[in-house]
């Protein structure tokens, strides 16, 4: 029984860490995108992970944002398309290049990628730390 509350305390605590890095790293990256030091979010579709912390702006109205934060683009209104756009979804990312950049999990592992392109356009220079993520 010790043995099975152990192995529920680990993993409950494994997946909580994976969390709060995610949630760090969304920060870090938001910090990087935008000149604001309050970007404000529109979180399309599902996100909970995002959605649950308070640490971020939330609005509800993709118009009023800085950054979107997307899994599929789908149904995503219009008037946004001129927003930064970011996805958690790698395939999402590489099927709409008007999306800056993803951050998402492959193996166990986070991963991070930017479209030059997209920074380009939208004159947005990445500190150093963040060269190796731009394609």
């Amino acid at each position: 029984m010790r043995k099975l509350f152990l192995l529920i305390f680990l993993s409950t605590f494994a997946f909580s860490s994976d969390k709060v890095l995610a949630i760090k790293i969304y920060l870090s990256i938001a910090k990087e995108l935008s000149s604001k030091s309050e970007p404000k979010f529109y979180l399309h579709g599902n996100i909970k992970h995002l959605s649950e912390n308070l640490d971020i702006r939330r609005v509800e109205n993709c118009e009023e944002s800085d950054i979107i934060i997307l899994h599929s683009m789908e149904e995503l209104s219009s008037k946004c398309s001129d927003k930064l756009i970011f996805t958690n979804y790698y395939k999402t990312y590489i099927s709409n290049e008007e999306i800056v950049g993803a951050f998402f999990w492959q193996k166990g592992r986070p991963n991070i990628v930017f479209r030059r392109e997209v920074l380009q356009d939208k004159k947005i220079i990445l500190s150093a730390s963040f060269n190796k993520y731009i394609e």
